[in-house]
């Protein structure tokens, strides 16, 4: 697989459109046939979601990458592609549909596969300011989620992110991490980095 070629086409689908899909593979075979696809099929970007989590085991904290919907592959093919002639050769999967047009994700649906293609198929982590005891997330993946967190855990520095994926409640925990860049807080509650001159 040509990673330079890829990464133009996901940029080409970020400029210029794309249809989307969900292929579903045997939990642990999403990395094969996202790759298996990826090397077979020059004009098609396969990605399988990937979260950074924070770890710890006795005082000793490390970060790691985890899979974050098991047996999901997102598929980005060209406008008008027809789905029906991907064939894996080594790993089994059917099109996950629900509604019309072979399974191409429309509305919210096609809104968050829009979100995993601009992170790339990986969720790093966020960063984030306490203000007035509250946490509030500055930049990275998590500030365009800001609607659909619903649980901060401080200590820990992650957040219970919830939201609706192919007519499913997806519940996950994503790390942030505090920054020591000065934010300062305007009258609507919106924070903005106080650069100073």
């Amino acid at each position: 697989m040509d990673l330079r070629h890829k990464q133009n086409l996901r940029k080409d689908f970020l400029e210029n459109g794309f249809d989307s899909y969900v292929f579903f593979t045997l939990s642990g075979k999403e990395e094969d046939l996202a790759e298996e696809l990826n090397g077979k099929y020059e004009d098609i970007y396969c990605l399988v979601l990937r979260r950074m989590v924070h770890r710890s085991d006795h005082g000793k904290k490390w970060d790691e990458q985890s899979i974050m919907i098991k047996g999901y592959v997102f598929i980005y093919v060209p406008s008008n592609y027809d789905i029906r002639y991907i064939r894996s050769d080594n790993n089994p999967y059917k099109i996950l549909r629900w509604k019309l047009d072979l399974g191409k994700l429309f509305g919210d649906d096609l809104a968050y596969a829009t979100w995993v293609l601009k992170q790339d198929g990986l969720i790093g982590i966020s960063k984030a300011v306490k203000v007035n005891q509250k946490v509030k997330i500055v930049e990275g993946p998590l500030a365009e989620m800001e609607g659909y967190i619903v649980k901060y855990s401080p200590r820990n520095r992650n957040c219970l992110v919830e939201l609706e994926f192919m007519n499913q409640k997806v519940s996950t925990w994503l790390p942030f991490e505090y920054t020591d860049q000065n934010y300062i807080m305007d009258k609507t509650d919106e924070i903005t980095e106080n650069k100073k001159n």
